[in-house]
């Protein structure tokens, strides 16, 4: 019975981790789904860790089946998500660098030039 519910939390494991990593290779994915996933990935690894705790193991077959498909999903996941928090840090930073340009110049957007240009107030 245990080595059933063993195997169904490593299933669990295995399919929320390749859910995961399917919803955050969506161009437009929603942030807040992948922490549903996230969550439902953590209660399983809780539950395993209860299991081993106390004193079930894991057999080859089941690491090959389940845990090594597991793993190498979620580094496929990290170094997307590190790809995506990297790219949102460069917009954020652009849209920074065009609100400090935009205030210096433009007064923030409330002024502006009737010539269609602006006047550099640095000189």
């Amino acid at each position: 019975m245990n080595i059933i519910s063993l195997d169904s939390l490593l299933n669990d494991l295995l399919r929320h981790t390749l859910s995961l990593e399917k919803i955050v290779l969506e161009e437009e994915s929603d942030p807040e789904k992948w922490i549903e996933l996230l969550d439902k990935r953590q209660e399983a690894m809780d539950q395993l860790s209860e299991r081993f705790a106390e004193g079930f193991c894991l057999t080859e077959a089941q690491k090959q089946i389940y845990l090594q498909p597991a793993y190498e999903a979620d580094q496929r996941i990290v170094s997307i998500i590190e790809r995506k928090k990297q790219a949102s840090e460069t917009q954020l930073a652009n849209v920074q660098k065009g609100k400090a340009a935009n205030q210096f110049y433009g007064g923030n957007g409330n002024s502006y030039s009737p010539y269609g240009a602006f006047f550099d107030k640095k000189k």
